[in-house]
C-alpha cells in the first residue's frame, strides 16, 4: 500500500473524498484504502490517502508520498473500511 498526504482547506475535503470513494468502488475489492485526516489550525486540514498503488494517486493533486510511520496516532477515518483503518492506525 502506498501513503501520501496534504495540507488542504476543509471547504476541499469534500472533493477529495468524492474522488476517494469512486477510486475506492473501483479498483478496492479488499477494502485496504483508506482517507483519515486530522483538524490542523481552521480551516485548514491534514488528510492522508492510502492507495494500493502510486498510479492511483495521480488524480490526488499535491500530495507527497510517505510512508505508514508520519500517520498521526489521532486520525479520523473519512472514507474506507472502518475494520482497516482500526487493524492500521489504532492496532
Amino acid at each position: 500500500m502506498v501513503w501520501a498526504q496534504k495540507r488542504i482547506a476543509a471547504e476541499e475535503v469534500g472533493s477529495v473524498a468524492l474522488l476517494f470513494r469512486e477510486q475506492a468502488a473501483s479498483f478496492d475489492p479488499s477494502r485496504r484504502m483508506l482517507l483519515v485526516s486530522v483538524d490542523e489550525e481552521w480551516p485548514m486540514v491534514r488528510l492522508w490517502v492510502c492507495v494500493p498503488e502510486a498510479d492511483l494517486l495521480k488524480p490526488y493533486y499535491g500530495f507527497t508520498l510517505c510512508t505508514r510511520a508520519d500517520l498521526p496516532l489521532a486520525s479520523t477515518l473519512l472514507a474506507g473500511c472502518p475494520d482497516q483503518f482500526g487493524r492500521v492506525l489504532q492496532g
